[in-house]
């Protein structure tokens, strides 16, 4: 598939250039949550393309990233309900089944605040220090038990709790002004 920045004349159209890069950015992540959405990925695939052309018509869209990926993930989802209406007016889907996969999605707003805060903590995480960033690492991704960490690493059990306990506090003190927002 061709990129989309191939669609549309470089450098001579601000509001084109702003949505498609941020489509870019955020394409992987739309798709991903419309195949959830949908359970189909041919009808994700069609809602991300009219997604796209949707935004390009919207002339109002704010330059600010995190406003437009909300408004971005809004428009998918009203048209993904477009999808359900349709299907239900064809019979493929019954109603209780569109208010159990209505209910189940989230908000597009929470998508773009979970993914902030994922960002947030990437940054914390390449702040502390290496056996700090080791030891979250492993509790949080590995799973492992503060003993096992404590093995692996060379430490006490006790310092393992310590690093544990500083990455925690740095990762919550960065969260924290999002949070307010």
């Amino acid at each position: 598939m061709p990129s989309l920045r191939d669609s549309s004349p470089r450098g001579t159209d601000p509001h084109a250039e702003f949505v498609t890069g941020l489509f870019e950015r955020c394409r992987r992540a739309l798709l991903k949550y419309l195949v959830d959405l949908l359970s189909r990925r041919e009808d994700a695939e069609d809602v991300v393309q009219e997604t796209y052309l949707r935004l390009m018509n919207a002339r109002t869209l704010e330059r600010s990233d995190a406003r437009a990926r909300a408004f971005l993930f809004k428009v998918a989802t009203n048209l993904a309900y477009d999808r359900f209406r349709e299907r239900r007016v064809r019979g493929a889907q019954s109603d209780a089944e569109l208010g159990d996969l209505a209910s189940d999605a989230p908000s597009p707003e929470r998508i773009v605040a979970l993914e902030q805060g994922v960002e947030i903590v990437k940054r914390t995480l390449l702040e502390l220090t290496p056996r700090c960033r080791q030891v979250f690492l492993l509790r949080t991704s590995a799973e492992l038990g503060y003993d096992e960490i404590a093995k692996r690493l060379g430490l006490s059990k006790r310092t393992v709790e310590r690093e544990m306990q500083i990455a925690l506090e740095i990762c919550q003190e960065r969260l924290q002004p999002e949070r307010n927002r």
